[in-house]
């Protein structure tokens, strides 16, 4: 298939994204979009294709000759880009978080399915093979009947981003859960292979409406039985990198990863050990991520993060908010069911 592509958002994740994209095969740069004169000029430049100041006059001059759009724009602008681009006739990708509010994520997943289209959500540990291999072990029951889970992420986060969108609460929707934190929610609810069901939380805010430091007690269906699992992200950590870790607790043994090694430890068993020898990336992530988004337009395999998954993982981040304002236990499903 031949793709013609748009891209919102183009400084330095976009540009970098962009420069895998259009190495990947049928892949056409049409158009691209940035409030920054300077991305622009740089966009021109280095892909030989339009830019624009907003993403509304880019699909006016080009809606009906994209068939891809690559968005990578702060959270809270995903929603209105995103919903542009799907009723222009486009598949998207998403950065993540994909949005910011349930009821927006709702309406992006009725519009792509009313118009037989694809979002997908660009968390890349889905093609970590490292996350691959953990997942592997615990669907392939080498654990049991998984029953917790304990997953943690510190990073220098809210020193590094100052002054920067990401601390800005009208761009960024939120501080570190909506930001890396995103990733790790994903990553436990994909692992697990669970839906969560109710979720307590602890906040502390490095300032209004910018949280820091989270500790979640998150309820899991998983085919029927309950997951307990416990999350500590931390915006205020040590490394400028994220440093984070997974525990699966099922019947019959745990595994554990700290993004280097994985323990696999069987009741009555030895206890194996191994780790990760093979490319992880920022190339060779993004260049899975952005392969499989254009094979599951083209039908030849399944989406890898759907929009569905992106759904979960903003219904639980806002229930989390919910959970710590409220002092209470907030019902995930019952935010996703309100939206409907």
């Amino acid at each position: 298939m031949q793709f013609r592509a748009a891209a919102i958002g183009l400084g330095g994740l976009g540009q970098l994204e962009l420069e895998v994209l259009v190495g990947l095969e049928g892949v056409e740069l049409v158009a691209g979009a940035d409030v920054s004169a300077d991305a622009r000029e740089v966009f021109e430049r280095e892909f030989d294709a339009p830019a624009y100041a907003d993403h509304d006059a880019m699909l006016a001059a080009h809606g009906d000759g994209i068939d891809i759009a690559l968005i990578v724009t702060p959270h809270t602008l995903h929603f209105e880009q995103a919903r542009a681009c799907l009723e222009a006739g486009a598949d998207v990708y998403l950065e993540k978080p994909m949005v910011t509010d349930v009821g927006d994520a709702v309406e992006l997943l009725e519009i792509a399915d009313d118009r037989g289209l694809v979002v997908q959500v660009g968390y890349q540990r889905r093609f970590h093979p490292g996350f691959a291999e953990v997942k592997r072990l615990v669907d392939d029951g080498r654990i049991g009947e998984v029953h917790a889970a304990n997953a943690y992420l510190g990073q220098n986060w809210f020193e590094l981003h100052e002054g920067t969108w990401r601390v800005d609460p009208t761009l960024s929707g939120g501080g570190q859960l909506y930001d890396t934190g995103s990733h790790l929610l994903d990553a436990l609810c994909w692992i697990v292979d669970g839906v969560p069901t109710h979720v307590s939380a602890d906040v502390a805010y490095a300032k209004a409406e910018i949280d820091v430091n989270s500790a979640l007690s998150i309820e899991f269906d998983r085919d029927g039985r309950s997951i307990l699992a416990g999350v500590t992200i931390s915006g205020d950590g040590v490394e400028l990198t994220p440093a984070e870790g997974y525990t699966i607790w099922g019947t019959d043994g745990r595994v554990t990863f700290d993004g280097e090694r994985i323990r696999l430890a069987e009741r009555g068993a030895t206890v194996y050990e191994s780790t990760i020898d093979a490319r992880t990336d920022f190339t060779t992530l993004t260049t899975a991520k952005l392969e499989n988004f254009l094979e599951s337009i083209a039908g030849t395999a399944d989406p890898a993060v759907p929009g569905a998954d992106g759904l979960r993982v903003t219904a639980l981040t806002e229930a989390a908010y919910r959970a710590d304002e409220r002092a209470c236990r907030v019902d995930v499903r019952a935010l996703i069911d309100e939206a409907r």
